[in-house]
């Protein structure tokens, strides 16, 4: 009797890491260099590009420089099936100083990927507001339009910030949770947002990305 041949393929994961203290000062290409080496260090049994030979990962929405994140994202193929607690282990022993592997799941072979489905994100931004600040929020997003200005090569570019504000609130006086929309022509960085509202970014402020999500119908918040 003739053995049938193996229809296994590819094995997807999806990993989040955080990113914190020295990682923040990468870049974002500078961030999936130093994750694709991390990956590529673990001795996990990772698919290559082919031409390359880089480890083959897709990643989620670009990151500025200077930002922390608890909710950096990538997708990841392997050869032969692990389980996902060995996939953490193995990254978390290979990542750089300021990364940390926060989970990992096994996701189907055609899960659709992260930049198709990701489309809202939540910041908190440290900084010293000034002592208005309150009422200056409660009239900021009292406003029918929120016109922010975003300099291009091609001219200046105008978009409403205020169907991208999901939720904007001081939690204290040095924090601001702020959970922005995002997508094709409609994209805003936080800084943005504050510019908008105080007229300047307060000096030293530190901005953290704590989650990205998929946006539903209903507007629940799901993530990745």
């Amino acid at each position: 009797m003739t053995s049938r041949p193996s229809l296994r393929g590819p094995v997807r994961y999806r990993v989040c890491v955080a990113r914190l203290g020295p990682a923040r000062t990468l870049t974002h290409l500078g961030q999936i260099e130093a994750l694709r080496r991390a990956v590529t260090e673990s001795g996990l049994p990772a698919l290559t590009d082919g031409r390359r030979k880089r480890p083959r990962l897709a990643f989620g929405p670009a990151i500025s420089m200077g930002w922390e994140s608890l909710a950096e994202y990538f997708d990841l193929e392997l050869s032969s099936a692990l389980a996902p607690e060995a996939v953490s282990d193995a990254l978390a022993k290979a990542v750089k100083a300021g990364f940390a592997v926060q989970g990992v799941r096994r996701i189907p072979a055609f899960f659709p990927s992260l930049d198709s489905t990701i489309n809202v994100a939540s910041y908190d931004i440290e900084a010293e507001f000034p002592d208005d600040a309150p009422r200056r929020l409660d009239e900021f997003l009292a406003r029918r339009e929120i016109v922010v200005e975003k300099i291009k090569e091609a001219g200046v570019e105008r978009v409403d910030a205020r169907p991208l504000i999901v939720r904007m609130k001081l939690d204290g006086p040095g924090r601001l949770s702020l959970v922005l929309r995002f997508g094709p022509k409609r994209t805003l960085k936080p800084e943005a947002v504050v510019r908008e509202w105080l007229g300047a970014l307060p000096e030293g402020a530190l901005i953290r990305r704590n989650g990205l999500y998929s946006e539903t119908s209903a507007g629940e918040l799901m993530t990745p």
